[in-house]
């Protein structure tokens, strides 16, 4: 093997498959990055079992081969190159890398032993703009469940059933918060065939560490990213990236049960001061369930954000707010200026929802103490947060 690139190529080459090695594998071959010309390019491969990240970049390819390189060696020495061009040969198992005066042998392992990533030669199920998936796949991502008691819900719920009607939508959940994004597909993005190439498969599960890889490779340009589905796999393609992953068995929770369809109670609020005022309640809120107490006072032009522990003290901060009464459901309730609602959320689980919500202004829709609220946006009415109250 023996080909030219630039430096400014192979070293984007390696930051992106270098983010998937699993330094704890008992395989040390998973520590090495897999180098070959294939297709009249230069392909950069890693795995660690669950998840294959590859990517391409053009060159000079005098001599075609392919061998596997320590990943961190290889990616420190060429992030530390000059600009300009990189020269690599392979000699039996030395890879020889040369550059503007730098010149170096790293020492290989045969390219035979490294485990194959799966292909899915298949068409893709459909394509959706770089900019899209990532904006979706970021919004979900904080609800995600971090337990491994519960398989299931520690990735992001793909529910495929709607594709005919060009609908996809994205939910994650960790029991406490959920979030769920509908995404709209173009036409001409859907693939007509769409019902042979799903089969029997109505949704699927993809695990947290492949949605946080796509969210970190994916671009902000309008690209398209191409979606393949098959049994047990899932892979994304992007410019002269590829992302293969398994997919979470399981049975995904009926989580539309939980999602209120009426509200008493819709508090508008700037989402600068409602952010600002619950990081400063943080600060004082209890370690043990990082509480802090929203009181609503029906009919009130403010919303009181407060938190309260023996040992460090407490804070209160008050906001303006809108606050609306839904007159469909609470006409047989009678509602006064001196009604009051105490309500405790955690609050990394708001900051991250007010995070994930787009737009200047959001919009909480509360029903009691004990039910959960649901935060939206008028800018993104796509996306909606909800969270569960917690019991101090």
């Amino acid at each position: 093997m023996k080909f030219t690139c630039t430096q400014e190529n192979l070293n984007k080459a390696l930051s992106i498959v270098g983010k998937v090695i699993n330094k704890n594998s008992t395989l040390p071959i998973l520590n090495n990055v897999l180098l070959k010309t294939e297709k009249g390019m230069i392909k950069l491969s890693s795995t660690n079992l669950e998840i294959g990240v590859s990517y391409y970049i053009g060159g000079s390819i005098e001599e075609k081969g392919e061998i596997t390189i320590p990943t961190k060696l290889f990616a420190n020495f060429v992030s530390n190159l000059p600009s300009g061009n990189v020269e690599i040969k392979l000699r039996e198992d030395i890879v020889n890398i040369k550059c503007n005066g730098y010149k170096t042998n790293i020492k290989g392992i045969d390219a035979k032993e490294y485990p194959l990533t799966p292909k899915l030669d298949i068409d893709p199920l459909f394509k959706i703009k770089n900019s899209e998936l990532k904006k979706a796949l970021t919004q979900v991502l904080p609800a995600i469940s971090s337990s491994e008691s519960r398989v299931e819900i520690t990735g992001v719920f793909m529910n495929l059933a709607e594709i005919s009607k060009n609908k996809l939508t994205l939910v994650a959940t960790d029991s406490y918060r959920l979030a769920e994004k509908t995404l709209k597909l173009e036409k001409k993005n859907v693939a007509e065939n769409f019902q042979d190439l799903l089969g029997d498969i109505k949704s699927v599960i993809i695990p947290k560490e492949t949605v946080q890889e796509l969210v970190r490779d994916i671009d902000e340009e309008d690209n398209l990213v191409e979606v393949v589905i098959a049994e047990g796999q899932i892979l994304f393609k992007f410019g002269n990236a590829s992302i293969i992953s398994r997919l979470i068995e399981g049975k995904y929770p009926d989580y539309k049960q939980i999602i209120p369809t009426e509200f008493r109670l819709k508090i508008n609020s700037e989402k600068n001061k409602a952010m600002k005022a619950i990081k400063v309640a943080s600060l004082f809120s209890n370690i043990s369930n990082n509480s802090v107490e929203f009181k609503i006072s029906v009919n009130s032009k403010n919303l009181e954000i407060s938190a309260e522990t023996s040992d460090l003290g407490n804070n209160n901060t008050k906001i303006p707010v809108e606050i609306e009464i839904n007159k469909d459901v609470t006409k047989n309730e009678t509602l006064s200026k001196d009604d009051n609602l105490s309500i405790f959320y955690n609050h990394r689980s708001l900051i991250d929802g007010l995070n994930s919500v787009e737009g200047d202004n959001i919009s909480l829709k509360v029903n009691d103490e004990n039910s959960p609220t649901v935060l939206v946006s008028a800018k993104d009415s796509a996306f909606i947060y909800v969270i569960m109250p917690i019991r101090v």
